[in-house]
């Protein structure tokens, strides 16, 4: 599930390079991309990038909420499945009030991924690239972007992303974050109210960026460690770290990982962490600087019609 907001200069640019570097017909997925509209006025799809037809959707909703809060409003309106709800009332209430007629049910999915229009990527250095060429015609088994990610998780670790910030505790960062059926289902009991609706919790839709962060963004990861499970991410110096006892980590409470040299004085490396933050903010500098460079170089790769992947 993909939130898109056009709140600055890169936005469109990163949604485009997800689209045309990840979002492949068959790749085991359904692409929710959520369009945040101004003042309820209709975004043209037909401007925005080219969707496949089968597993990838445009749907649009005012933006009203930060993004979790308009997850909230697509998981509400758009899905059933939810465990702690009662399906034929919520299943009825779907249906009439869905323009689309289009209903995903959760339990038919393994992982969700959840992220937005601030980061690019995903970006993968070429001989690995060539290493995942080499193996899916070795073995004849695809090997997907997201595994990286969703390898990860298993019975202990329940969610996964780019990167974990300690400000002012441990958290997985709300740009990227992956879970399972596990972990989305103890995040839904969380938000989800007597009623059977989505509205409240980590999923509900509140005014001020502040609210958001503390009970969203903190708070998904906060529930995870509080149900016995473990949050992972690609920073290499917070690997196999158990983050929910906080005499097993070293990680600075002063700076956000992704801010430049944040990391023991070095900056996050695009090809490491897979995507960067990549938008208006002037502490971001190094990465974005350095996925544009390599981005650069894949176009000039297959402009020149050079062996490309």
């Amino acid at each position: 599930m993909y939130v898109y907001a056009n709140v600055y200069q890169h936005a469109y640019g990163n949604l485009k390079y997800f689209i045309e570097n990840a979002v492949r017909e068959h790749d085991g997925v359904d692409y929710i991309f959520i369009l945040q509209q101004t003042e309820n006025k209709p975004i043209d799809e037909s401007k925005m990038p080219p969707l496949p037809k089968t597993n990838a959707f445009y749907f649009q909703h005012e933006n009203n909420c930060f993004d979790y809060g308009t997850m909230g409003w697509f998981l509400d309106k758009y899905t059933i499945g939810n465990p702690w709800q009662k399906q034929s009332s919520i299943t009825n209430s779907n249906m009439n009030n869905n323009k689309t007629n289009r209903i995903f049910d959760i339990r038919r999915y393994k992982y969700f991924i959840f992220m937005n229009a601030s980061i690019r990527g995903p970006f993968f250095p070429p001989y690995f690239l060539q290493f995942l060429s080499d193996y899916e015609n070795e073995f004849n088994a695809p090997y997907y972007w997201y595994y990286i990610f969703t390898k990860r998780i298993n019975d202990k670790v329940k969610l996964v992303g780019s990167t974990i910030s300690c400000i002012p505790v441990p958290h997985v960062q709300s740009y990227l974050m992956i879970t399972d059926f596990t972990g989305l289902s103890i995040l839904l009991k969380d938000s989800t109210t007597s009623g059977g609706r989505i509205h409240t919790g980590v999923f509900g839709c509140y005014s001020s960026k502040s609210d958001t962060t503390q009970v969203s963004e903190i708070g998904i990861s906060t529930i995870i460690l509080n149900s016995g499970y473990l949050i992972d991410c690609l920073i290499p110096k917070f690997q196999t770290i158990d983050f929910s006892k906080k005499g097993n980590y070293k990680c600075p409470v002063y700076a956000n990982p992704y801010a430049d040299k944040s990391i023991d004085g070095t900056s996050l490396e695009p090809y490491v962490v897979i995507f960067v933050k990549y938008n208006d903010k002037g502490s971001t500098t190094e990465p974005q600087d350095r996925a544009m460079l390599y981005q650069h170089w894949m176009e000039a790769v297959k402009t020149k019609n050079r062996t490309s992947w």
